[in-house]
């Protein structure tokens, strides 16, 4: 138990407290105690000694940057504590995840870390695994219910998005005026709890600051790929444009390299969560919206 626990915490990177550590109790006197009969005191060096080579399974539920960063800590972690990985992806359907969960609990591994699909969905499955005797831990989203788990590493997505409205509002507003013409490119149609956050807590804050906005275009995507001819056509629809919000580092890169060679840098400001090797890429480029 002290290894998987180990490994739990080195993967989510989070101190946590285990059931029980947290309670109150109230010192006592106790006598001293007895001597350990011969059987109990052969028997503890036996336990010691005894180490069973442990399994846990990694699932991440996409096929894209951060997925596989989080693959990676999975694979590390695994090394150093020198335990067994199973790696799974769910591609961003629950019934995958389920089934991904059920196949794991009849391999017999010992823990499930996870990117779970869905805060609330994704409990019951996770839950069951639990109550079977497999640790659970999470990454990337909290769940609604994390009773049960031993460990976790979790961002907010409407807190990120927040902050993103918070970060860029003056600036928005002092380029454009107080009359935004805002197109998003979203993932509802995959994983609407996170993407509706993400962007839900950008809108919230430009109100928050004064900022007046209109949706002029909204597209959602359930894939990282072929959205060139996506974007095209929102911003083709939408003339009047002037900020692009993207729910993802891979939606950002696609969009920027649209607005760049559709020559809109001027006009357009691309707003973009999460980051990746290309999106720093852009970030540095003088030229890039």
């Amino acid at each position: 138990m002290k290894k998987i626990v180990a490994f739990f915490l080195a993967l989510s990177m989070a101190v946590v407290m285990l059931a029980g550590c947290g309670a109150s109790q109230t010192p006592t006197t106790t006598e001293a105690p007895k001597a350990e009969t011969k059987a109990a005191t052969e028997a503890a060096p036996a336990a010691e000694t005894e180490q069973k080579e442990l399994t846990i399974a990694g699932i991440v539920f996409k096929d894209e940057f951060t997925m596989k960063m989080v693959q990676q800590g999975y694979e590390d972690a695994a090394k150093d504590y020198g335990v067994n990985l199973v790696l799974g992806n769910s591609m961003g359907d629950l019934a995958n995840e389920q089934q991904l969960v059920y196949s794991y609990i009849d391999m017999g591994v010992d823990g499930i870390a996870i990117t779970p699909y869905s805060e609330e969905a994704s409990i019951p499955i996770l839950k069951e695994a639990y109550d079977k005797g497999i640790e659970v831990a999470v990454a990337n989203i909290k769940l609604n219910d994390a009773s049960f788990v031993c460990g976790g590493f979790t961002s907010q997505d409407l807190l990120n998005g927040q902050k993103l409205g918070d970060y860029t509002a003056k600036y928005l507003s002092d380029k454009y005026g107080n009359d935004l013409k805002i197109a998003i490119m979203d993932f509802d149609a995959a994983i609407p709890e996170q993407s509706k956050a993400r962007y839900g807590g950008f809108l919230e804050k430009l109100t928050a600051n004064g900022v007046n906005y209109e949706i002029v275009a909204q597209q959602s995507s359930t894939s990282k790929n072929d959205n060139v001819p996506i974007v095209e056509a929102m911003l083709a629809g939408a003339p009047d444009c002037n900020v692009f919000y993207c729910t993802s580092a891979a939606f950002t890169n696609v969009v920027v390299q649209v607005v760049m060679n559709m020559g809109l840098s001027d006009k357009i400001t691309v707003v973009g969560y999460d980051m990746g090797e290309q999106t720093a890429t852009q970030l540095l480029d003088e030229n890039s919206p």
